[in-house]
């Protein structure tokens, strides 16, 4: 692990080309007060980047940057190469990014499988290409075939979670900004929540960038940790640079923190 100032040990498929990419962002919800202030990040194909440290701090406010909800102030946010600073969600998404917030953001009225159907409202499919898409969302999460005709909001914390991140894929996007995955949720369920995380970079090849206050279990899936203080990145690092010793990262949140 490194601080910023310094070099971290080198990792080949760190050194690869990013899917997604912040450079020097600063954003915050009212003017004259940043909250982001200069953060700089990665998110790689097939791999699983962690943003974490203390509360207030701007991990959520990051994903928000990213996917357009906020717009910076300076800095910029790049797709591969592509700028795509500032653009409105609508053209994140249609750009291959998904963002999971982390509140509930199922409608709970609605049916699981209208839930679902929802992910692709925008592209109009034909009813063949969503039937498919349906079969491969029950094939991967088989408590949502169980469930498809309840109210999402009938569902447990950990289930609707599924629902948020099966809907997601139906458009399957490349890039995954996800806020506090098993956030309300219960140990056992929030285990089931971190391999689907896991998975959507190992088996979908999917860029990953987790923000969580979970730090051991994150760590355990994660491939590169950025721990951010005060609105910027305080260190970061490849997780290998770590080896068994998740303590060395709990401290540096601690020291992060203040605590």
């Amino acid at each position: 692990m490194a601080d910023v100032a310094s070099t971290s040990r080198s990792h080949d498929w760190s050194r690869s080309a990013p899917l997604l990419s912040c450079e020097n962002l600063v954003a915050g919800y009212t003017r004259d007060i940043d909250i982001l202030r200069d953060l700089s990040a990665k998110a790689w194909a097939g791999r699983i980047s962690c943003v974490v440290g203390p509360n207030g701090t701007g991990k959520s406010t990051l994903l928000k940057a990213l996917f357009g909800f906020l717009k910076p102030s300076s800095g910029r946010v790049l797709l591969g190469d592509k700028d795509i600073t500032g653009q409105p969600p609508f053209r994140m998404l249609a750009a291959g990014l998904a963002y999971l917030p982390q509140r509930p953001s199922l409608f709970p009225h609605l049916t699981v499988e209208t839930n679902l159907k929802l992910g692709l409202w925008h592209a109009r499919p034909k009813k063949a290409v969503l039937g498919e898409k349906l079969e491969r969302a029950y094939a991967r999460f088989p408590i949502i075939r169980e469930k498809r005709a309840q109210p999402a909001g009938q569902l447990s914390g950990g289930q609707q979670r599924q629902v948020e991140i099966a809907r997601s894929l139906m458009t399957d996007p490349s890039i995954y900004l996800i806020d506090e995955p098993t956030a309300g949720v219960d140990p056992q369920t929030s285990e089931l929540i971190y391999e689907i995380v896991r998975d959507l970079a190992r088996d979908l090849g999917k860029a990953v960038l987790l923000v969580d206050q979970d730090i051991r279990a994150a760590l355990a899936i994660t491939d590169y940790v950025y721990v951010v203080k005060n609105g910027a990145v305080f260190s970061e690092g490849a997780r290998e640079d770590f080896g068994s010793d998740t303590d060395a990262l709990v401290a540096r949140w601690l020291y992060a923190s203040g605590e």
